[in-house]
């Protein structure tokens, strides 16, 4: 029985290989429709059950989307998984800290592709996105969907898609971030006139304001994560001198 079950899993195996390789072949786009479960099932000469498995494990690794009812269809975001880099097992204490660091090393060099690569249909999107970034109050949830768009938007100013790819650690950071600063006095104001400054530079192709607005914004972050994480630890401080 247990040879069996080895055999499917080999058998789904391949059929989720040659699926994987005649998407990336035919530059399928994000959304397009592939072969019904039947077609499969003809084209490969394999079982219904093996089809099925060869879906899950590409689903699996977010190459397809299967919707119940509609079909089998390549993902939005081929081949990248909820949590690509493993961070939910990474110390969690530091790891904000250690994404913001890794933010360093990697977005203002993003910025400065973006500034001589953008099309201007890139700087039109830019542009969209830090006017409705300008007409927030606060640090709302929309800001916040906001953030991570405008710097997915840089990164695909830079027109190579492994930069492009990157983006999910930054958008880590930023989700993770929000919670943490948000009631810092003045990082509000402060990351919207940053966003609209990395704008401006790379509007204006100017690669050293590009790279340094960059990287004040992240250091900012930091600070205010630092801010939040000392007036943390002199309330717990109080709260103890209190109970004994």
């Amino acid at each position: 029985m247990k040879g069996k079950q080895s055999d499917t899993r080999g058998l789904a195996m391949m059929v989720a290989t040659e699926v994987k390789k005649s998407i990336i072949k035919s530059n399928m786009q994000p959304g397009t429709r592939l072969p019904s479960e039947s077609e499969l099932t003809e084209t490969f000469g394999m079982s219904r059950s093996t089809i099925r498995e060869a879906m899950n494990l590409l689903k699996a690794e977010n190459i397809v989307e299967i919707r119940r009812g509609k079909g089998t269809f390549v993902s939005s975001h081929t081949g990248m998984t909820k949590d690509p880099l493993g961070l939910d097992f990474i110390n969690q204490p530091g790891l904000l800290e250690a994404l913001l660091e890794a933010r360093l090393l990697i977005e203002p060099e993003i910025a400065l592709i973006a500034v001589l690569r953008a099309e201007e249909k890139d700087i039109e999107i830019l542009e969209e996105i830090i006017n409705k970034m300008n007409k927030s109050t606060d640090h709302s949830e929309e800001f916040t969907l906001l953030d991570v768009e405008f710097h997915s938007a840089v990164a695909q100013c830079t027109h190579n898609d492994v930069l492009h790819k990157v983006i999910p650690i930054i958008c880590e950071s930023i989700r993770k971030a929000y919670p943490e600063t948000v009631h810092s006095k003045g990082s509000f104001e402060r990351a919207l006139k940053s966003h609209t400054n990395i704008f401006y530079a790379i509007r204006s192709r100017d690669v050293m304001k590009a790279r340094y607005e960059v990287e004040k914004h992240i250091r900012q972050t930091l600070d205010d994560i630092k801010i939040m994480e000392g007036l943390h630890e002199k309330i717990i401080s109080g709260i103890s001198s209190i109970s004994s």
